[in-house]
């Protein structure tokens, strides 16, 4: 373990590189990184967070944490095309426990082309190599442990007349965990490939019907005992959306999904998903999100779950350089057995609720300071897995 000496040590040499970035970035607030149509945006954040549960299990290990994380985006647009990429890295230093202090990086790159006649396509992947919660918050499925995603993901739209438009899309995902068996029980990642297509059809002049379906192949890492390690699921769904407005913006649909986990039973379930922007007014505005899904278990060998999420926020702004927002997200997992032995032992639910409050501060043209709580209570019927934990953060990001 690192001594409280060193982490001291480390704060300073921290907050020294803080004030010198302050000084510079006074100095250079008339220039810029913009090269005709390429704007370059480099940033760096330093952090301070107190956890109460680092490990995110019933040992409830609290400890604090310093994080270094520099970064840069970049963005291209063309008369008809576009493109944005970003590269991140990130440091953690733990006081106590600097066995888990490793590095953090990433990467994303998107394009998209649109023409007169209806067209339009997007292309994107990201890679991140990442250890921190993977928050229901931001849309996770609230698991801490070390792990690699990458993923890509298409678009192609058209608009076949003024009334009706179609979307195919596609995705491949490819998440592995890096498992310490020495410390924690495994997590099992997977392969996805997935796509779908949707039709819109005006309604009104501010909104469409929607009748959109997929499919998705699953194949799990969590398939032991010559279980057959590919799934299939299907879905066909149909809702409404709203049509570009400038205060409201929705997407809602539902319907039925099957999914066909390791040659087992045939699981038939519910679907929705719903997407949802409100700006109230000038300082206020309010997201919904939510959707319903079934996926082969992180956890549990030979299973599959479905998965229940819904999350909403409220951001209010009262000043020109004060954003503060606070987000609700509740996650259901009820595992579904596929085989006779574990099925006698009836299905598991897991219930992850979290809450965070946050604010951010423009102190000058090219620094901001953040800070936030976060609380997170999981509870299972399974006790192994429950736990609930707290987060305190504070940071300052220097962007150009």
């Amino acid at each position: 373990m690192v001594t409280r000496t060193v982490f001291v040590a480390r704060a300073r040499i921290i907050l020294m590189f803080a004030l010198i970035l302050v000084c510079g970035v006074t100095r250079a607030q008339e220039r810029g990184f913009k090269f005709n149509n390429l704007t370059v945006s480099p940033y760096v954040n330093l952090e301070y967070m107190y956890d109460s549960n680092v490990d995110s299990d019933r040992t409830e290990v609290s400890d604090e944490i310093f994080s270094v994380n520099p970064g840069v985006d970049l963005t291209y647009t063309g008369n008809d095309w576009g493109l944005s990429a970003g590269l991140w890295f990130g440091r953690d230093y733990y006081r106590d426990y600097d066995e888990l202090d490793k590095n953090r990086y990433g990467e994303r790159v998107s394009f998209y082309r649109e023409s007169a006649k209806g067209w339009r396509f997007v292309l994107g992947q990201s890679f991140i190599r990442s250890r921190e919660n993977d928050s229901i918050l931001d849309g996770g499925r609230g698991l801490w442990r070390d792990r690699d995603l990458h993923e890509i993901n298409s678009a192609l739209s058209y608009q076949i007349s003024e009334k009706t438009g179609v979307t195919l899309s596609g995705m491949f995902s490819d998440l592995n965990y890096r498992n310490d068996q020495g410390r924690y029980a495994p997590l099992y990642g997977w392969r996805e490939w997935s796509t779908g297509l949707e039709f819109a059809r005006k309604l009104s002049e501010k909104s469409n019907v929607l009748l959109a379906g997929t499919y998705q192949q699953y194949k799990s890492n969590g398939a032991v005992g010559g279980v057959d390690s590919s799934s299939t699921g299907y879905s066909l769904m149909a809702g409404f959306g709203s049509r570009a407005t400038e205060r409201i913006s929705y997407r809602a649909l539902t319907g039925v999904e099957w999914f066909d986990y390791a040659e087992g039973d045939l699981l038939t379930g519910w679907k929705y998903s719903l997407d949802a922007s409100w700006l109230i007014s000038k300082k206020w505005a309010a997201t919904v999100a939510g959707s319903s899904y079934y996926q082969p278990s992180e956890t549990q060998v030979n299973q599959a779950m479905q998965v229940y999420a819904i999350s909403a926020g409220v951001t209010y702004r009262p000043m020109r350089k004060l954003t503060t927002r606070l987000d609700v997200a509740y996650r259901r997992e009820e595992d579904e057995y596929q085989n006779a032995v574990a099925r006698n032992m009836g299905a598991a639910t897991d219930d992850i609720f979290s809450i965070r409050a946050r604010a951010d501060y423009q102190l000058m043209r090219y620094v901001s300071v953040y800070g936030g709580l976060e609380f997170e209570d999981r509870w299972s019927d399974n006790r192994a897995y429950e736990y609930d934990q707290y987060r305190a953060l504070l940071g300052l990001q220097f962007r150009y």
